[in-house]
Protein backbone atom coordinates (compact mmCIF):
# COMPACT_ATOMS: atom_id res chain seq x y z
CA UNK A 1 0.00 0.00 0.00
CA UNK A 2 1.12 3.57 -0.93
CA UNK A 3 2.00 5.90 1.49
CA UNK A 4 2.17 9.60 1.60
CA UNK A 5 5.48 11.52 2.18
CA UNK A 6 5.34 14.85 3.75
CA UNK A 7 7.96 17.52 3.37
CA UNK A 8 9.48 18.84 6.42
CA UNK A 9 7.99 22.56 7.25
CA UNK A 10 11.84 23.47 7.64
CA UNK A 11 11.64 23.43 4.04
CA UNK A 12 9.33 26.48 3.31
CA UNK A 13 11.73 28.72 6.15
CA UNK A 14 14.06 30.07 3.52
CA UNK A 15 11.15 31.03 1.02
CA UNK A 16 9.39 32.54 3.85
CA UNK A 17 12.57 34.58 5.11
CA UNK A 18 12.89 36.15 2.06
CA UNK A 19 9.00 36.97 1.81
CA UNK A 20 9.05 38.28 5.22
CA UNK A 21 11.83 40.37 4.84
CA UNK A 22 11.72 42.02 1.03
CA UNK A 23 7.93 42.00 0.66
CA UNK A 24 5.89 41.71 4.21
CA UNK A 25 8.32 44.23 5.95
CA UNK A 26 8.32 47.08 3.59
CA UNK A 27 4.51 46.64 3.22
CA UNK A 28 3.94 46.81 6.99
CA UNK A 29 6.04 50.04 7.18
CA UNK A 30 4.39 51.75 4.47
CA UNK A 31 1.30 51.71 7.15
CA UNK A 32 3.60 53.77 9.19
CA UNK A 33 5.37 55.84 6.77
CA UNK A 34 1.95 56.63 5.09
CA UNK A 35 0.92 59.02 8.29
CA UNK A 36 4.49 60.53 8.49
CA UNK A 37 6.19 63.44 6.73
CA UNK A 38 8.61 61.70 5.66
CA UNK A 39 11.39 63.58 3.66
CA UNK A 40 14.12 63.73 0.95
CA UNK A 41 16.52 63.01 3.33
CA UNK A 42 14.63 60.23 4.48
CA UNK A 43 13.91 61.02 7.84
CA UNK A 44 10.86 61.32 9.66
CA UNK A 45 10.43 64.31 12.06
CA UNK A 46 6.49 63.87 13.26
CA UNK A 47 3.25 62.56 12.67
CA UNK A 48 0.70 63.63 10.64
CA UNK A 49 -1.87 62.18 10.93
CA UNK A 50 -4.03 62.01 7.82
CA UNK A 51 -2.36 64.80 5.77
CA UNK A 52 -0.97 62.95 3.69
CA UNK A 53 -4.02 61.38 2.41
CA UNK A 54 -5.97 64.81 2.36
CA UNK A 55 -3.36 66.29 0.25
CA UNK A 56 -3.81 63.52 -2.53
CA UNK A 57 -7.87 64.15 -2.50
CA UNK A 58 -7.59 67.76 -2.51
CA UNK A 59 -5.17 68.21 -5.01
CA UNK A 60 -7.36 68.39 -8.40
CA UNK A 61 -4.22 66.59 -10.15
CA UNK A 62 -4.27 64.05 -7.92
CA UNK A 63 -7.52 62.94 -8.44
CA UNK A 64 -7.60 63.58 -12.07
CA UNK A 65 -4.53 60.26 -11.82
CA UNK A 66 -6.71 58.20 -9.99
CA UNK A 67 -9.86 58.91 -12.60
CA UNK A 68 -7.17 57.92 -15.12
CA UNK A 69 -6.39 54.63 -13.45
CA UNK A 70 -9.90 53.93 -13.40
CA UNK A 71 -10.46 54.13 -16.73
CA UNK A 72 -7.66 52.58 -18.21
CA UNK A 73 -8.08 49.69 -15.93
CA UNK A 74 -11.62 49.12 -17.43
CA UNK A 75 -10.64 50.14 -20.80
CA UNK A 76 -8.11 47.56 -21.05
CA UNK A 77 -9.48 44.93 -19.04
CA UNK A 78 -12.40 44.95 -21.28
CA UNK A 79 -10.38 44.71 -24.26
CA UNK A 80 -7.53 42.55 -23.21
CA UNK A 81 -10.10 40.17 -22.71
CA UNK A 82 -12.49 40.10 -25.09
CA UNK A 83 -10.42 40.09 -27.74
CA UNK A 84 -7.46 37.25 -25.76
CA UNK A 85 -10.78 35.14 -26.65
CA UNK A 86 -11.56 36.12 -30.03
CA UNK A 87 -7.68 35.62 -30.97
CA UNK A 88 -7.63 32.09 -29.47
CA UNK A 89 -10.22 30.73 -31.22
CA UNK A 90 -8.45 31.69 -34.43
CA UNK A 91 -4.87 30.35 -33.18
CA UNK A 92 -6.95 27.27 -31.87
CA UNK A 93 -8.19 26.09 -35.51
CA UNK A 94 -6.70 23.41 -37.00
CA UNK A 95 -4.53 25.10 -39.89
CA UNK A 96 -0.92 24.56 -41.08
CA UNK A 97 0.53 27.98 -39.79
CA UNK A 98 -1.13 27.76 -36.33
CA UNK A 99 1.84 27.48 -34.64
CA UNK A 100 3.66 30.48 -36.04
CA UNK A 101 0.16 32.20 -35.71
CA UNK A 102 0.29 32.05 -32.07
CA UNK A 103 4.17 32.89 -32.03
CA UNK A 104 3.60 36.11 -33.52
CA UNK A 105 0.31 37.28 -31.58
CA UNK A 106 2.14 36.08 -28.47
CA UNK A 107 5.40 38.46 -29.80
CA UNK A 108 4.62 41.39 -27.99
CA UNK A 109 3.90 40.56 -24.59
CA UNK A 110 8.17 39.78 -24.16
CA UNK A 111 8.68 42.76 -26.00
CA UNK A 112 10.37 45.66 -23.07
CA UNK A 113 7.54 48.11 -22.32
CA UNK A 114 10.48 50.68 -23.15
CA UNK A 115 11.22 49.47 -26.70
CA UNK A 116 7.42 49.85 -27.08
CA UNK A 117 6.74 52.93 -26.42
CA UNK A 118 10.01 54.13 -28.77
CA UNK A 119 8.47 52.46 -31.73
CA UNK A 120 4.29 54.03 -30.59
CA UNK A 121 6.08 57.25 -30.31
CA UNK A 122 6.83 57.21 -33.73
CA UNK A 123 3.33 55.36 -34.41
CA UNK A 124 1.64 58.38 -33.02
CA UNK A 125 3.81 61.07 -34.14
CA UNK A 126 1.31 63.92 -35.16
CA UNK A 127 3.13 65.03 -38.45
CA UNK A 128 5.62 62.17 -39.67
CA UNK A 129 3.81 59.15 -37.75
CA UNK A 130 2.82 55.67 -39.51
CA UNK A 131 -0.85 56.03 -38.24
CA UNK A 132 -1.62 59.59 -39.27
CA UNK A 133 0.10 59.39 -42.69
CA UNK A 134 -1.52 56.02 -43.40
CA UNK A 135 -5.09 57.97 -42.30
CA UNK A 136 -3.96 60.25 -44.55
CA UNK A 137 -3.11 58.38 -47.63
CA UNK A 138 -6.92 57.02 -47.40
CA UNK A 139 -8.53 60.56 -47.19
CA UNK A 140 -9.59 60.16 -43.88
CA UNK A 141 -7.35 63.49 -42.82
CA UNK A 142 -10.26 64.48 -40.04
CA UNK A 143 -9.53 60.48 -38.51
CA UNK A 144 -5.44 62.45 -37.87
CA UNK A 145 -4.95 63.34 -34.26
CA UNK A 146 -2.28 64.71 -32.19
CA UNK A 147 -2.51 60.92 -29.93
CA UNK A 148 0.36 61.43 -27.15
CA UNK A 149 -0.40 65.46 -27.00
CA UNK A 150 -4.40 65.97 -27.28
CA UNK A 151 -5.33 65.82 -23.59
CA UNK A 152 -8.75 64.62 -24.44
CA UNK A 153 -7.85 61.32 -26.04
CA UNK A 154 -3.96 60.23 -24.81
CA UNK A 155 -5.32 58.23 -21.50
CA UNK A 156 -6.82 55.98 -24.46
CA UNK A 157 -4.30 56.15 -26.87
CA UNK A 158 -1.95 54.98 -24.21
CA UNK A 159 -4.66 52.31 -23.53
CA UNK A 160 -4.16 51.19 -26.88
CA UNK A 161 -0.46 50.46 -26.52
CA UNK A 162 -0.74 47.93 -23.25
CA UNK A 163 -4.05 46.27 -25.02
CA UNK A 164 -1.94 45.37 -28.28
CA UNK A 165 1.40 44.37 -25.72
CA UNK A 166 -0.54 42.08 -23.42
CA UNK A 167 -3.46 40.84 -25.52
CA UNK A 168 -1.39 37.77 -26.13
CA UNK A 169 -0.87 37.13 -22.81
CA UNK A 170 -5.04 36.66 -22.46
CA UNK A 171 -4.67 34.66 -25.34
CA UNK A 172 -2.30 32.43 -24.42
CA UNK A 173 -4.18 31.39 -21.13
CA UNK A 174 -7.87 31.04 -23.33
CA UNK A 175 -5.54 28.92 -25.85
CA UNK A 176 -4.66 26.39 -23.02
CA UNK A 177 -8.34 26.17 -21.87
CA UNK A 178 -9.84 25.64 -25.52
CA UNK A 179 -7.47 22.92 -25.66
CA UNK A 180 -8.61 21.17 -22.81
CA UNK A 181 -12.39 20.80 -23.50
CA UNK A 182 -13.20 17.14 -24.01
CA UNK A 183 -13.64 16.32 -27.85
CA UNK A 184 -16.17 14.08 -27.04
CA UNK A 185 -18.28 16.87 -25.86
CA UNK A 186 -18.25 18.40 -29.19
CA UNK A 187 -18.65 15.67 -30.75
CA UNK A 188 -21.48 15.20 -29.06
CA UNK A 189 -22.74 18.50 -29.77
CA UNK A 190 -22.04 18.36 -33.36
CA UNK A 191 -24.16 15.16 -33.50
CA UNK A 192 -27.34 16.54 -32.19
CA UNK A 193 -27.27 19.33 -34.87
CA UNK A 194 -26.05 22.39 -32.53
CA UNK A 195 -24.91 25.21 -34.73
CA UNK A 196 -21.33 26.33 -33.94
CA UNK A 197 -22.73 29.60 -32.08
CA UNK A 198 -24.84 27.32 -30.22
CA UNK A 199 -21.67 25.18 -29.55
CA UNK A 200 -19.59 28.42 -28.08
CA UNK A 201 -22.58 29.30 -25.96
CA UNK A 202 -23.91 26.31 -23.87
CA UNK A 203 -20.42 24.14 -24.35
CA UNK A 204 -17.08 25.91 -24.60
CA UNK A 205 -17.96 28.91 -22.65
CA UNK A 206 -19.23 27.18 -19.38
CA UNK A 207 -16.08 25.28 -19.60
CA UNK A 208 -13.55 28.71 -19.56
CA UNK A 209 -15.34 29.94 -16.89
CA UNK A 210 -12.37 29.87 -14.55
CA UNK A 211 -9.72 31.02 -17.30
CA UNK A 212 -12.18 33.47 -18.20
CA UNK A 213 -12.34 34.67 -14.29
CA UNK A 214 -8.24 34.50 -14.12
CA UNK A 215 -8.10 36.77 -17.32
CA UNK A 216 -10.36 39.27 -15.70
CA UNK A 217 -8.57 39.32 -12.28
CA UNK A 218 -5.47 39.62 -13.80
CA UNK A 219 -6.11 42.29 -16.75
CA UNK A 220 -8.08 44.64 -13.66
CA UNK A 221 -5.04 44.20 -11.45
CA UNK A 222 -2.39 44.95 -14.47
CA UNK A 223 -4.64 48.21 -15.66
CA UNK A 224 -4.63 49.87 -11.88
CA UNK A 225 -0.92 49.00 -11.14
CA UNK A 226 0.11 50.41 -14.88
CA UNK A 227 3.21 52.74 -14.83
CA UNK A 228 6.13 51.74 -17.00
CA UNK A 229 4.14 51.58 -20.40
CA UNK A 230 2.84 55.05 -19.40
CA UNK A 231 5.97 57.41 -17.83
CA UNK A 232 7.82 55.64 -21.06
CA UNK A 233 5.30 57.03 -23.79
CA UNK A 234 4.20 60.75 -22.43
CA UNK A 235 5.67 60.91 -18.86
CA UNK A 236 2.34 61.63 -17.60
CA UNK A 237 1.90 64.24 -19.85
CA UNK A 238 0.87 66.49 -21.49
CA UNK A 239 0.52 68.03 -18.17
CA UNK A 240 -1.17 65.80 -16.36
CA UNK A 241 -3.63 64.30 -18.79
CA UNK A 242 -2.21 60.75 -18.59
CA UNK A 243 -0.85 60.40 -15.23
CA UNK A 244 -2.33 57.69 -13.51
CA UNK A 245 -1.44 56.41 -9.65
CA UNK A 246 1.70 55.14 -10.05
CA UNK A 247 3.37 58.28 -11.92
CA UNK A 248 1.80 60.16 -9.07
CA UNK A 249 3.99 57.96 -6.58
CA UNK A 250 7.02 57.95 -8.34
CA UNK A 251 6.69 62.10 -8.75
CA UNK A 252 6.18 62.61 -4.97
CA UNK A 253 9.04 60.17 -4.51
CA UNK A 254 11.27 61.93 -7.08
CA UNK A 255 10.23 65.47 -5.45
CA UNK A 256 11.15 64.22 -1.62
CA UNK A 257 7.53 63.62 -0.62
CA UNK A 258 8.14 60.31 0.11
CA UNK A 259 5.22 60.64 2.91
CA UNK A 260 2.66 61.76 0.63
CA UNK A 261 4.23 58.98 -2.23
CA UNK A 262 3.58 56.50 0.44
CA UNK A 263 0.24 57.33 1.27
CA UNK A 264 -0.77 57.13 -2.29
CA UNK A 265 0.78 53.35 -2.81
CA UNK A 266 -1.18 53.01 0.44
CA UNK A 267 -4.39 53.80 -1.57
CA UNK A 268 -3.38 51.81 -5.06
CA UNK A 269 -3.10 48.73 -2.54
CA UNK A 270 -6.48 49.23 -0.96
CA UNK A 271 -8.22 49.82 -4.37
CA UNK A 272 -6.49 46.52 -6.06
CA UNK A 273 -7.20 44.69 -2.32
CA UNK A 274 -11.43 45.48 -2.78
CA UNK A 275 -11.73 45.70 -6.26
CA UNK A 276 -10.13 41.60 -6.13
CA UNK A 277 -12.18 40.80 -3.79
CA UNK A 278 -15.19 42.36 -4.86
CA UNK A 279 -14.75 40.86 -8.62
CA UNK A 280 -14.20 37.40 -6.85
CA UNK A 281 -17.53 37.63 -5.16
CA UNK A 282 -19.35 38.90 -8.41
CA UNK A 283 -17.49 36.16 -10.45
CA UNK A 284 -18.38 33.23 -7.89
CA UNK A 285 -21.84 34.33 -7.45
CA UNK A 286 -22.39 34.31 -11.35
CA UNK A 287 -20.75 30.90 -11.74
CA UNK A 288 -22.28 29.27 -8.94
CA UNK A 289 -25.57 30.03 -10.18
Amino acid sequence: MLKKQYYSYSLLVPGMLIFTVFFLVPALMSFYFAFTNWDASFTVTRHVGFDNFKTLFENEENVLAFKNTFIFAAVTSFFKVFLGLLLAILANQMIKSRLILRSVLFFPVILSSVAVALAFNAIFHPGKGLLNTALRSVGLDSLAMSWLTDPSIVIYSVAFVEIWKFTGMSMVLFLAALQSVPQDVIEAGKIDGASPLKMFRYVTLPMLKPVLNTNIILSVIGGLKVFDLVYALTGGGPGNSSSVINTLVYKSFATGRNGEGTAANLVLFLIVLITVLLLNKIINRNTSR
